[in-house]
């Protein structure tokens, strides 16, 4: 299968040491560990049965019409950190359902080291193919990853003042130009925090949302609500936005699995297969 792709020798000169990774996990606070581990499980328990290849068979003697779906995880997905981009939250929820898929290399660069957050967060999930490379190199890894297989997934987080690197802002280009799916972070998101300025709560929301404006009114652009009880679920009143109770501090509105797969459909009328 196309997912079962080999990575370029040459990378791994460019992996971190593995005290890095070991360092951060260390370096965490056990309570934040547990909130991104929360994460990884309610994606989960989100979106049960969806790992690897999909066949579907739909037949309507009714209607007359039979079709065939497949659907398949992407070979890899290339995600490009911007300097300093810090938030594990948004990282999970963009690449844990990549794993569900079962996308067959998901591989992590930045032109920075990678924040200590970030790396609490890949170690976490298991992510391990991650890379401190330069703008050719990784337009280099762009390229060999796509003469591998086009059926990938880019995925590019602006840096800590927001920004996309000159790498990120070719490879959103040229992915759209090839009519790649891609994804792109969008920074310093608005959110709804009930639980009170300066309380654990926030603290905890500050680590895992570096970048975001935390406020405790309405607000017309809040993406997140995070919520001081079960009972104040803001969803009636408020559509579009996503609630997270207590202890799920860490979970955030990403893509789906489907995002990662690439489907074909086969049709056929009844009358003809079935004369």
């Amino acid at each position: 299968m196309s997912t079962n792709i080999e990575l370029p020798g040459w990378l791994e000169a460019c992996r971190p040491g593995d005290d890095l990774y070991a360092d951060a996990y260390e370096g965490s606070p056990a309570e934040l560990r547990a909130l991104l581990k929360t994460a990884i499980a309610f994606a989960f328990h989100r979106w049960p049965g969806m790992e690897g290849e999909q066949l579907r068979e739909y037949r309507s003697s009714r209607s007359g019409f039979r079709h065939v779906e497949k659907c398949e995880p992407a070979a890899w997905a290339l995600v490009v950190l911007g300097s300093g981009f810090a938030s594990p939250a948004r990282l999970l929820a963009a690449l844990v359902p990549a794993i569900i898929a079962g996308v067959g290399r998901i591989v992590i660069v930045s032109e920075a080291p990678f924040a200590q957050a970030i790396c609490t967060a890949m170690e976490l999930a298991g992510l391990e193919e991650s890379f401190v490379l330069d703008s050719e190199q990784i337009h280099r890894l762009w390229s060999e990853l796509r003469a591998l297989s086009p059926e990938g997934r880019l995925l590019t987080f602006p840096d800590s003042e927001g920004s996309l690197s000159s790498a990120q802002k070719a490879l959103l280009h040229e992915a759209a130009t090839l009519g790649m799916p891609r994804l792109r972070d969008f920074p310093a998101p608005t959110v709804l925090s009930q639980h009170g300025s300066g309380s654990e709560t926030e603290a905890r929301l500050r680590w895992l949302h570096p970048d975001a404006r935390i406020v405790h009114s309405s607000s017309d652009d809040i993406r997140v609500a995070f919520l001081s009880d079960e009972h104040s679920d803001p969803l009636s009143t408020s559509p579009g936005i996503f609630c997270c109770g207590p202890g799920m501090e860490a979970c955030w509105p990403g893509p789906s699995p489907e995002f990662y797969l690439t489907c074909s459909c086969s049709a056929f009328l009844l009358q003809e297969t079935n004369p």
